[in-house]
């Protein structure tokens, strides 16, 4: 498929006329209409239903005017990435961080060294749950992202990881078991446990209840908070335990206790991720940028 044959469907489809089309391509109409004929042969399928006064998308001219429209915004921004780079300017970076990795010391250190690496970069964050950034990972409307694993989404991409984060309970300094010096899964049976929703992190949310099930613990009251952080926050409050990275708990005061669990079968590890496939300039720099961090 020549581009051009998608330049010119995106302009009549916006038109919805092939006479204001080509006057907007500054090319004649007669040419423009048997371009169009050629790409719909070549894709098998009508895109624009004739009308007496201009066009109208079939449904599959609809499907294909959304990807045909992404594909040429991305081809525009990667020219002016390339025009900025002849230039010589500032260079745009776009990370994303899902909400339990935001506010981690360790995160925060790389971030550091990537700027003061690049101090001309143009950093664009973003904070969404673990699904959403892979998604945007995927479409190439991210370059990198840190993501806690396990996650599922991310199994079809690159990573590095930056650091183990083993989980702890954390409970208000008034809890019956906050005096103990060291807990165990068994331990949490007919508690209140909190949980994140299934749906901001598939795979850590189901390596946690396999767990709890392995050690035979029933939770008498679920709760279930927004994300990680909320559930500290609500364990602060006294809603019960919270079970999350050891990382999260790094601003915590005196107002709950921390514990191990010291037959946690599994830690969570976060993690720089990206997609091989986006030839982004700066990915492989930033990643060598960005290193773990000295334990």
């Amino acid at each position: 498929m020549e581009f051009r044959y998608m330049k010119y469907f995106v302009a009549v489809a916006k038109a919805k006329h092939f006479t204001r089309a080509a006057e907007q391509l500054g090319i004649a109409q007669p040419p423009l209409s048997q371009q169009i004929k050629k790409l719909e042969d070549e894709l098998g399928v009508t895109l624009f239903k004739r009308l007496p006064r201009g066009v109208e998308l079939t449904a599959a001219g609809e499907v294909f005017y959304h990807d045909a429209q992404h594909i040429l915004e991305e081809v525009e921004r990667c020219q002016r990435k390339l025009e900025q780079i002849a230039r010589g300017e500032k260079q745009e970076l776009r990370i994303g961080f899902a909400s339990s990795t935001a506010s981690s010391r360790s995160v925060l250190e790389n971030i550091r060294q990537l700027h003061e690496q690049c101090p001309t970069l143009h950093l664009i964050a973003v904070e969404h749950s673990m699904p959403e950034l892979v998604t945007l990972l995927k479409q190439q409307r991210l370059e990198l992202a840190f993501l806690r694993l396990p996650c599922y989404a991310s199994e079809s991409l690159n990573h590095q990881i930056l650091f183990d984060d083993p989980f702890v309970a954390v409970m208000p300094i008034n809890h019956r078991l906050a005096a103990h010096s060291t807990l165990y899964l068994a331990q949490l049976h007919n508690e209140n446990v909190l949980m994140f929703p299934r749906d901001t992190g598939p795979a850590l949310y189901d390596r946690i209840e396999a767990a709890l099930h392995h050690a035979g613990v029933h939770i008498a009251q679920p709760y279930a908070a927004p994300q990680l952080r909320t559930a500290i926050t609500m364990a602060q409050a006294g809603f019960g335990i919270a079970i999350v990275p050891l990382s999260l708990t790094e601003h915590l005061d005196q107002s709950v206790v921390i514990q191990h669990l010291n037959d946690m079968p599994f830690v969570s590890q976060v993690a720089l991720v990206w997609n091989s496939r986006h030839h982004h300039p700066l990915i492989n720099s930033s990643i060598q940028c960005m290193r773990s961090p000295k334990q």
